[in-house]
């Protein structure tokens, strides 16, 4: 699977100050799992990741045995993964992301030429 993007996890680590090195090492962790993946469905996803769940159009990941949450969308027929949110679990359970994320709305449209 491609991961866009990679920015934001680092830019979430970079955020977390004193606890940076263990937030890259486990998201580091998640993405190495996620490009060696070759997902066709989210059962295959649940496979390699049990705890995953849909919600609307998302699919939220723990990470780092439940210190993080990654909000991502999955296009199993493009082989990608869109990153749209890093959190710590805090943040998450206010359930802001949701709105934020956009996950009950449609994916959005393709552009033409890309």
């Amino acid at each position: 699977m491609r991961i866009i993007s990679n920015r934001r996890l680092r830019e979430y680590w970079e955020s977390r100050g004193a606890d940076s090195r263990i937030a890259e090492r486990d998201l580091s962790a998640w993405r190495k799992l996620t490009e060696n993946a070759d997902w066709t469905n989210f059962g295959a996803l649940r496979q390699t990741f049990q705890s995953a769940d849909l919600v609307g159009n998302c699919v939220v990941f723990d990470v780092g045995n439940n210190r993080y949450r990654l909000i991502g969308r999955v296009n199993y027929a493009r082989g990608i993964v869109y990153v749209l949110k890093v959190m710590d679990h805090a943040e998450y359970d206010k359930g802001r992301w949701i709105d934020d994320c956009g996950c009950h709305e449609p994916p959005p449209k393709r552009q033409k030429g890309k």
